[in-house]
């Protein structure tokens, strides 16, 4: 990895004494900076000179000059995700003069859904969603590191832009699911709200999974905005004043400027696709949870916005970032059924939460585990739904729906697990044992010991909640690799209330805001999954606020 210093001095400590303003400042120099510039860079030299760690990418590069064209528009949104394309068509909606900037060739969009706190359809299910509770367990799951007020503007403004959204589905004939796959478990409790979207396919629509981006994508051109593909943006523009009026986007005919009069939105997305800054920012996805990435398109996250917000003196919210990993590198079914690692030892409590799943499992050796369980399963799982669940558990069946489906579900998955070698099926465990590759005495052991335990009614080792403890005694036996996999790295500059950018002393860089999982503070540590798909859902709620406030600026 890429550093220009000694690592001496703590990451927080070095941006705690201003360092990154000063090093953006070095940064000063970016297209139209104040005089002051020198003296700005004087101050970044000197900060390098007292040990403190520096990152490369953190360092501003010289600006950027042989401009070959200028373009001026009112809103500059960079990045074509979810978070850009909703801010974008939210401003267009409103008559705002919008320009969006991306990297790649086209819009971008993933993942299965959204998560909101209440729409309409939440409504017509007589869905209530415990504020109070969901509240208390993000702060909990997030060490208290969070930003509070902006988890309630998400609270008090999800259901309006869900349903915004919503509208935009129903438009095309499509309607919306509210899933029932939530841990009802008292203590890793998660609400209702995960919405997908089901749009028949003569709408025409080229989403394979969720389409939120691609609906708002049509409709912000359909009002006018307008969207410059394979222009990634590389510097960031300020006035005398500080203010910063656009960026610098690099392209086959040269270098184009944009100008906005209104305001410049970072929705570049996270840190996943860089090796380095993960190895930097969030280390404990880099050995397993990082190279399964499941981020799609490949490649494109690769922090852009970060370093050019830093370059203009935006400051990271403290490390490390969190990471939204999934045990679903391999199996995406695995219950609270006995988890084994490769050598058929059990290491954990397992019915516990997804990031709790991940972490656990990603330091094991190989960053993976076994769930094994016997013939019983479907009978043992559809009795545990009422007191846990959550994804991988529960399928993906709607609020409401007979437990009966979850098992039924996953009966048609276990045999593509077993054909893709993922999973195994033995008549006995020292057989099964021989097809994950185990001592077979060491799993018989632990199974043994796992079974007394459930006959008993306590686990002396983890201490899971009795419910859950299911004996792995009658054949056939199934052992499915589990797995965490990275999907995002949810940490980014640090902003106010208004989603504006803050500089090391807590002021605002006035012109500069942000979107999406370049949103500092309002996760931290983990990523809160009570919530399920609140990364989706705080893009359509924030892209749909500011679009509108910049418009109506």
């Amino acid at each position: 990895m890429s550093e220009i210093t000694n690592k001496g001095m703590s990451r927080r400590a070095f941006f705690g004494l201003g360092a990154t303003a000063a090093v953006a400042a070095g940064a000063a120099g970016l297209a139209g900076c104040a005089p002051a510039a020198e003296q700005k860079a004087a101050e970044g030299s000197a900060m390098a000179a007292t040990g403190a760690a520096t990152y490369e990418w953190e360092i501003a590069p010289e600006p950027i000059t042989d401009i070959a064209s200028t373009v001026d528009t009112d809103i500059l949104v960079i990045g074509a995700g979810l978070a850009g394309c909703a801010c974008a068509a939210a401003a267009a909606e409103k008559g705002g003069k919008v320009t969006v900037v991306e990297k790649s060739a086209s819009w971008n969009g993933r993942g299965g859904g959204f998560g909101a706190i209440n729409s309409r359809y939440m409504d017509e299910l007589g869905i209530k969603v415990d504020k109070v509770n969901a509240k208390q367990h993000w702060i909990a799951q997030c060490a208290s590191r969070t930003n509070e007020d902006l988890i309630v503007k998400f609270f008090n403004n999800s259901e309006e832009a869900s349903n915004w959204l919503i509208d935009k589905c129903e438009a095309l004939g499509g309607s919306a699911m509210v899933g029932a796959f939530y841990s009802h478990d008292d203590v890793y409790a998660e609400q209702p709200g995960y919405h997908m979207f089901m749009i028949p396919e003569e709408a025409g629509l080229e989403s394979t999974g969720f389409a939120g981006a691609e609906l708002c994508y049509r409709d912000a051109v359909e009002d006018g905005a307008e969207f410059v593909f394979n222009s990634p943006a590389v510097q960031l523009v300020k006035d005398e004043s500080g203010r910063v009026t656009g960026c610098i986007c690099e392209t086959d005919e040269g270098y184009v400027q944009y100008n906005a009069a209104k305001g410049v939105v970072l929705a570049t997305g996270d840190i996943g696709g860089n090796p380095e800054m993960c190895e930097a920012y969030a280390p404990i996805c880099v050995e397993y949870g990082q190279p399964r990435s499941q981020y799609t398109p490949a490649g494109v996250n690769t922090g852009d916005g970060h370093k050019m917000g830093m370059w203009v003196g935006a400051q990271l919210q403290d490390l490390p970032f969190p990471t939204m990993m999934h045990p679903q590198a391999f199996c995406w079914f695995h219950g609270p059924f006995l988890f084994v690692n490769d050598n058929g030892e059990r290491f954990m409590c397992e019915d516990t939460w997804v990031q709790g799943k991940s972490l656990a499992i990603n330091r094991q050796p190989n960053g993976e585990a076994w769930s094994v369980f016997d013939a019983n399963w479907p009978t043992d799982l559809v009795n545990g739904l009422p007191y846990g669940g959550g994804m991988f558990w529960d399928s993906f069946r709607p609020y409401g729906s007979d437990l009966q489906l979850a098992p039924d579900y996953f009966q048609t998955q276990i045999p593509l697990y077993i054909e893709q070698g993922i999973a195994y099926e033995a008549d006995t465990i020292e057989e099964l044992a021989e097809k994950i590759g185990c001592d077979a005495a060491t799993l018989t052991a632990t199974v043994d010991r796992y079974n007394g335990m459930c006959e008993a009614g306590e686990d002396t080792d983890y201490y899971k909640k009795p419910v859950f403890l299911t004996p792995v005694k009658e054949g056939p036996f199934y052992a499915l690799k589990v797995g965490p996999a990275l999907l995002a790295v949810t940490g980014g500059l640090k902003c106010n209330n208004d989603f504006q950018c803050l500089d090391a002393d807590g002021n605002v860089i006035e012109g500069l805001y942000v979107l999406g999982n370049i949103m500092g503070d309002i996760t931290a540590v983990d990523y809160p999954i009570n919530v399920a798909g609140n990364s989706h859902g705080r893009c359509i709620t924030f892209g749909y606020m500011l679009g509108h406030e910049l418009a109506e600026a």
